[in-house]
């Protein structure tokens, strides 16, 4: 089969690899879409991963292969996975916090991945797709789970507005989440113009341009001088990090999921003269998934602004120049 490999930094490479097989409690999956995450992207421009490792992790498909013990499954089945392989045994698993799992495994990390014609995967990670969602944006299903597990590490019910810093696919995914939940005033800083376009197509309440006016002032003015409720940091660096701690309203939650590189230098005099709670996001749970799945089938959600790009698998490498700059989201359509 072909797969996507990182042969070296700004070096991607379709290479022929064995197709796997489906073992015990085990699925194989014809991969129809994947998509290009900021992994996948810092991956590309480091060249760190090991060179025979399949990358991608945010997929939809066809099952193509059903493995002894799988239950009711089908070939022909549509559906995506949740990337993260667990132990499904220890005390985080048990108690549905399988993102803390210490056995965690996660496609096209640390386990072969799904930018690949198949894939293979634990039968219980997988999720049937309903017939109401497109291939193409049940590819989604991952991203949107992440902006889920960020959303419901607070408490949204009484907020009276939220910012969100950086306007890419999981800062987009969380706007959708607030404003399905009711918060009407949802700020988006972000300084690309297109991003910032798709922001305020998906329903922010005003933008922040921080390349043409203080972040500080923009917020306060939009908050009525009470400062944002909610901050949810999605830009991974050091500067939007200290931004985020620095623009939330006393007593109020700063929910980092964002992957920085770089060491942050933060002021906690004032984080803990104003009670600022940090909080951090990182994968989901089984849960969380489920529900992911759940909201782009029933179109509860509609995610279809993200997508900048569909690209055939043998134009990988333009896909991949693309997906880090102009486009938000790029999917990779592996059909053919």
């Amino acid at each position: 089969m072909k797969a996507a490999v990182i042969s070296g930094p700004e070096k991607v490479e379709i290479i022929e690899k064995l197709k796997p097989q489906a073992g015990p409690g085990e699925i194989l999956v014809r991969v129809q879409y994947c998509g290009i995450c900021g992994s996948d992207l810092h991956a590309f421009h480091s060249g760190f991963l090991p060179p025979d490792l399949t990358i991608g992790h945010e997929f939809a498909g066809l099952v193509s292969e059903v493995g002894p013990g799988c239950g009711s499954w089908s070939p022909g089945d549509r559906v995506t996975g949740n990337n993260i392989i667990v132990c499904g045994s220890c005390s985080f698993c048990l108690s549905g916090a399988e993102d803390r799992c210490p056995e965690m495994r996660r496609l096209g990390i640390t386990g072969q991945g799904a930018l690949a014609e198949y894939v293979v995967l634990p039968a219980r990670n997988l999720h049937k797709i309903p017939d109401t969602a497109p291939l193409e944006l049940a590819a989604l299903s991952e991203p949107l789970s992440v902006g889920l597990h960020a959303v419901n590490r607070v408490q949204t019910a009484a907020a009276e507005n939220a910012l969100i810093i950086g306007a890419g696919t999981v800062g987009l995914v969380v706007l959708a989440l607030l404003k399905l939940r009711g918060i009407k005033t949802v700020l988006v800083m972000e300084p690309d113009p297109d991003r910032a376009a798709v922001a305020a197509a998906m329903g922010a309440a005003a933008l922040i341009d921080p390349g043409r006016e203080n972040p500080a002032a923009a917020v306060e003015r939009l908050t009525d001088g009470r400062g944002a409720a909610l901050v949810f940091e999605c830009a991974g660096l050091p500067v939007t990090i200290q931004e985020a701690c620095s623009l939330a309203a006393p007593g109020s939650p700063v929910i980092v999921l964002s992957i920085c590189y770089q060491p942050v230098e933060l002021n906690f005099l004032s984080l803990v003269t104003r009670e600022i709670d940090i909080k951090t996001a990182f994968g989901k749970t089984a849960a969380e998934f489920k529900e992911a799945v759940r909201l782009i089938g029933d179109q509860a959600i509609d995610l279809r602004p993200l997508i900048s790009a569909i690209e055939p698998f043998d134009s990988l490498e333009t896909a991949f120049k693309a997906a880090g700059r102009e486009n938000i989201k790029t999917l990779v359509d592996l059909r053919s």
